[in-house]
């Protein structure tokens, strides 16, 4: 069996990612470029092909893993251009639900012999394409308990749901007290503030690594102590500059990342964990070179990318995070048994084991006082029993 046809994604030309890119975030290219590695044309788009390499691996990585289903029916998909279509088709009929579209996509597919491609396959088609313009890793219902029972955990694209809605329903915004309470009484200024990563990472012991999926994005592991950060900041950003016009209402009902979303993300990483000071860049260049993150991570450009009326951010989609992560900060979770038994950070655990210490220094004080007056208890005893006597000798 070739490899071309157990792996028909397998290998992706420069002009597939053009395609591709131009309909993710409608390039529009200035033609002399097609078909080729990089563009000298200073407006043209594909000039920003090596930003986004790490997003190019992403979808290579994803693309490579598709194999169709071992049976008589044909493929869901034979060549990328296979799936850029299934993409641009999500967003031309964005407002049809998934179960509706699939059919309606593969309906005109079938191959010589009138057969379609497997229902699994069509599900693991649109699953890819759906992950590819979202960010988000998912599956259809038919797919989860497939995938649940391999330890994969994919968000359920349900039958019923259009992509646009499906990006609504994964991320609700909800405006977290600590953060966004108008009434000082109960908002804590000081949590966006104290949550760098450097922070994060001297006191609370906290490690950071890179996630492919932004529904991931902030989640904190307390045992193992890891906090996922989606990195592909270029592809953030390739989404604002696609949603720039104000005309462009039905962006993210087209499945694209919506602005609010990219923007919040894009301050978490650049305002919140890594501000412009030196010992936070120097982290993050470390990430960069040692832990594969997006070199884009570094390139703080959000500015130009804004709407007069996007300012500051409430934090509607990841404060419950922040506040989760700023709650480790102020009472870090111990790990391994040195952290366990001595190194507790926090003002409350230390008071607890300074409480307990000095109980039992004082329960063994206590012990040995008991000790000392029940001696002297036996020795007074003896005295009274056995008296000595002092008389003097007869002459």
């Amino acid at each position: 069996m070739s490899l071309t046809f157990s792996y028909p994604l397998h290998g992706v030309t420069d002009a597939q990612l053009q395609r591709l890119a131009s309909v993710l975030w409608d390039w529009k290219l200035c033609g002399k470029c097609d078909r080729r590695p990089k563009c000298t044309q200073k407006h043209c788009p594909w000039t920003r092909t090596k930003k986004l390499g790490r997003f190019w691996d992403r979808y290579k990585e994803i693309t490579e893993a598709y194999v169709p289903e071992l049976s008589i029916e044909p493929p869901a998909m034979s060549t990328h251009e296979d799936l850029i279509e299934i993409i641009h088709l999500l967003k031309r009929k964005s407002s049809i639900p998934q179960a509706q579209l699939t059919s309606e996509f593969f309906a005109s597919r079938k191959d010589q012999e009138g057969r379609l491609p497997a229902r699994a396959d069509q599900d693991r088609a649109f699953s890819i394409a759906a992950t590819v313009l979202t960010m988000v890793t998912c599956a259809t219902s038919r797919q989860s308990p497939v995938l649940l029972e391999q330890s994969i955990l994919p968000l359920s694209w349900r039958d019923e749901v259009t992509i646009g809605s499906f990006l609504y329903d994964t991320f609700p915004r909800v405006a977290h007290p600590a953060i966004y309470e108008k009434d000082e009484q109960f908002r804590d200024p000081n949590i966006t503030s104290a949550l760098s990563a450097t922070a994060l990472g001297k006191t609370a012991g906290l490690r950071f690594e890179p996630t492919d999926d932004l529904r991931s994005h902030l989640k904190l592991d307390r045992g193992k102590g890891t906090v996922k950060i989606f990195h592909h900041t270029a592809v953030l950003k390739e989404n604002l500059m696609a949603s720039m016009d104000p005309s462009c209402d039905d962006y993210t009902r087209r499945g694209n990342i919506p602005r609010p979303l990219a923007l919040e993300t894009l301050d978490t990483i650049q305002k919140i964990l890594f501000p412009e000071d030196t010992k936070s860049q120097t982290l993050l260049k470390t990430l960069i070179l040692k832990n594969g993150f997006d070199e884009d991570c570094r390139q703080y450009q959000s500015a130009s990318f804004r709407h007069v009326n996007e300012g500051e951010n409430s934090y509607m989609y990841f404060g419950a995070q922040l506040v989760e992560l700023y709650e480790e900060l102020r009472d870090p979770t111990p790990r391994g048994r040195l952290h366990t038994w001595f190194e507790r950070k926090s003002a409350p655990r230390y008071m607890m084991m300074a409480t307990m210490i000095g109980v039992f220094i004082a329960i063994i004080i206590g012990i040995l006082g008991l000790g000392v007056a029940s001696f002297q208890a036996w020795v007074s005893y003896q005295q009274w029993q056995h008296p000595v006597s002092n008389g003097s000798k007869d002459a």
